[in-house]
Order: C-alpha cells, then sequence, then structure tokens
C-alpha cells in the first residue's frame, strides 16, 4: 500500500469475513471494545467501521494488547 493512500475503513461484514466470525458477533465485540473499531452516530442505532491492519495487529498482539482477545 502506497504510504500516502488512507486505509478504507470496511463494514462488518467484511470486518467478520476477516476474522472469519459471524456478522453480529464483530458488531458485539465492537460495542463492547474487544475489537478495535470506530463509531459513525451514537447511541444503540450506530454504526461500526473497522480497518483490517487494526484488526490484524490485534489479532498478533494477543493478550498485550489494549484490546485482549475474547475467550471463546
Amino acid at each position: 500500500m502506497n504510504p500516502y493512500e488512507l486505509e478504507p475503513y470496511v463494514g462488518p461484514e467484511e470486518a467478520a469475513a476477516f476474522l472469519k466470525i459471524n456478522r453480529l458477533k464483530i458488531i458485539r465485540m465492537a460495542r463492547t471494545q474487544a475489537v478495535p473499531a470506530h463509531a459513525l452516530g451514537t447511541g444503540k442505532r450506530r454504526q461500526w467501521r473497522f480497518k483490517l491492519s487494526e484488526l490484524d495487529r490485534h489479532m498478533q498482539r494477543g493478550v498485550n494488547s489494549p484490546y485482549p482477545p475474547v475467550r471463546q
């Protein structure tokens, strides 16, 4: 990726596919700050956007992350 090119945000469908989990699960994880996510709007009906690079870093960091992995 070009360092001057901005990484696009993706919706919960693409983020869930990247992690190979259910779309609703990643939304619940975003609400509880279990994964790095960016909220659009406020209240219960907010929409979530994700950066795949942040999700990848989160998975690679494991327990030393400010977003510890969720126990299954």
